[in-house]
Protein backbone atom coordinates (compact mmCIF):
# COMPACT_ATOMS: atom_id res chain seq x y z
CA UNK A 1 0.00 0.00 0.00
CA UNK A 2 0.98 3.43 -0.85
CA UNK A 3 1.61 6.05 2.24
CA UNK A 4 -2.14 7.20 2.78
CA UNK A 5 -3.92 4.83 0.71
CA UNK A 6 -6.49 3.06 1.94
CA UNK A 7 -6.66 -1.31 1.15
CA UNK A 8 -9.30 -1.54 -1.30
CA UNK A 9 -8.03 1.40 -3.12
CA UNK A 10 -4.44 0.12 -3.17
CA UNK A 11 -6.15 -3.21 -4.32
CA UNK A 12 -7.75 -1.51 -7.10
CA UNK A 13 -4.37 -0.29 -8.18
CA UNK A 14 -2.62 -3.43 -7.94
CA UNK A 15 -5.32 -5.13 -9.66
CA UNK A 16 -4.57 -2.52 -12.77
CA UNK A 17 -1.29 -2.01 -12.45
CA UNK A 18 0.08 -6.09 -12.41
CA UNK A 19 -3.16 -7.33 -14.64
CA UNK A 20 -4.40 -4.33 -16.62
CA UNK A 21 -7.82 -4.99 -15.31
CA UNK A 22 -10.65 -2.57 -13.65
CA UNK A 23 -12.66 -3.90 -11.38
CA UNK A 24 -16.55 -2.43 -10.37
CA UNK A 25 -16.29 -4.54 -7.25
CA UNK A 26 -14.28 -5.17 -4.50
CA UNK A 27 -15.34 -7.14 -1.65
CA UNK A 28 -13.41 -7.72 1.29
CA UNK A 29 -12.49 -11.07 2.89
CA UNK A 30 -10.69 -9.92 5.39
CA UNK A 31 -7.49 -8.31 7.16
CA UNK A 32 -4.77 -10.93 8.24
CA UNK A 33 -1.59 -10.82 10.21
CA UNK A 34 1.61 -11.82 8.04
CA UNK A 35 4.42 -13.00 9.28
CA UNK A 36 3.05 -12.52 12.62
CA UNK A 37 6.16 -13.38 15.13
CA UNK A 38 8.27 -10.56 13.31
CA UNK A 39 5.31 -8.30 14.05
CA UNK A 40 5.25 -7.55 9.80
CA UNK A 41 2.14 -6.21 8.13
CA UNK A 42 -1.56 -7.19 7.43
CA UNK A 43 -2.71 -8.87 4.54
CA UNK A 44 -6.53 -7.65 3.08
CA UNK A 45 -7.82 -10.18 1.14
CA UNK A 46 -10.34 -8.94 -1.60
CA UNK A 47 -12.26 -11.21 -4.45
CA UNK A 48 -12.96 -8.47 -7.19
CA UNK A 49 -15.89 -8.95 -9.34
CA UNK A 50 -17.07 -7.41 -12.32
CA UNK A 51 -13.59 -7.18 -14.12
CA UNK A 52 -12.63 -5.73 -17.58
CA UNK A 53 -9.47 -5.52 -19.34
CA UNK A 54 -8.22 -1.73 -19.69
CA UNK A 55 -5.80 0.18 -21.21
CA UNK A 56 -5.47 3.03 -18.41
CA UNK A 57 -2.50 3.51 -16.70
CA UNK A 58 -1.66 4.09 -12.86
CA UNK A 59 0.76 6.74 -12.39
CA UNK A 60 1.67 10.25 -14.60
CA UNK A 61 5.16 9.65 -16.32
CA UNK A 62 8.04 10.11 -14.09
CA UNK A 63 6.15 9.40 -10.55
CA UNK A 64 7.92 7.68 -8.43
CA UNK A 65 5.67 4.70 -6.67
CA UNK A 66 6.77 2.78 -3.11
CA UNK A 67 7.69 -0.61 -4.46
CA UNK A 68 8.10 0.77 -8.25
CA UNK A 69 11.60 -1.36 -8.40
CA UNK A 70 9.64 -4.83 -8.15
CA UNK A 71 11.24 -7.99 -10.16
CA UNK A 72 8.98 -10.51 -9.36
CA UNK A 73 7.78 -12.38 -11.94
CA UNK A 74 4.69 -12.78 -12.73
CA UNK A 75 2.75 -14.88 -15.28
CA UNK A 76 -1.09 -14.45 -15.26
CA UNK A 77 -2.80 -17.43 -15.73
CA UNK A 78 -6.61 -17.79 -16.35
CA UNK A 79 -8.43 -20.80 -14.82
CA UNK A 80 -12.05 -21.97 -14.58
CA UNK A 81 -14.25 -21.79 -11.46
CA UNK A 82 -13.71 -25.80 -11.42
CA UNK A 83 -9.88 -25.31 -12.04
CA UNK A 84 -9.52 -22.73 -9.19
CA UNK A 85 -11.42 -24.95 -7.00
CA UNK A 86 -9.41 -28.01 -7.65
CA UNK A 87 -5.95 -25.94 -7.37
CA UNK A 88 -6.78 -25.17 -3.71
CA UNK A 89 -8.50 -28.59 -2.87
CA UNK A 90 -4.83 -29.95 -3.99
CA UNK A 91 -3.20 -26.90 -2.21
CA UNK A 92 -1.44 -25.81 -5.29
CA UNK A 93 -1.35 -22.53 -3.74
CA UNK A 94 2.20 -23.11 -2.16
CA UNK A 95 1.87 -19.71 0.19
CA UNK A 96 -0.65 -19.57 2.81
CA UNK A 97 -1.56 -15.62 2.02
CA UNK A 98 -2.79 -17.01 -1.30
CA UNK A 99 -4.31 -20.01 -0.23
CA UNK A 100 -6.35 -18.25 2.36
CA UNK A 101 -7.57 -15.49 -0.41
CA UNK A 102 -8.81 -18.09 -3.05
CA UNK A 103 -10.21 -20.26 -0.33
CA UNK A 104 -12.25 -17.48 1.05
CA UNK A 105 -12.92 -15.71 -1.99
CA UNK A 106 -14.06 -19.55 -2.82
CA UNK A 107 -17.12 -19.01 -0.18
CA UNK A 108 -17.85 -15.93 -0.91
CA UNK A 109 -21.57 -15.74 -1.82
CA UNK A 110 -20.60 -13.91 -5.40
CA UNK A 111 -18.98 -17.30 -6.24
CA UNK A 112 -20.74 -19.91 -3.61
CA UNK A 113 -22.97 -22.28 -6.49
CA UNK A 114 -21.68 -20.48 -9.62
CA UNK A 115 -20.54 -22.97 -12.32
CA UNK A 116 -17.75 -21.48 -15.05
CA UNK A 117 -19.22 -19.03 -17.40
CA UNK A 118 -16.45 -17.28 -19.44
CA UNK A 119 -18.99 -13.53 -19.48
Amino acid sequence: MEPGEVAVDAAKREVLEEMHVECEEMHLLGRFRTDVNRGMGWVHGFLAAHCKKTNKRTKEEGEEVVGEADVERQDLKTLTLTELRDAARNGDFLEVQWSNTVSLALLHPELMGKRDCYN
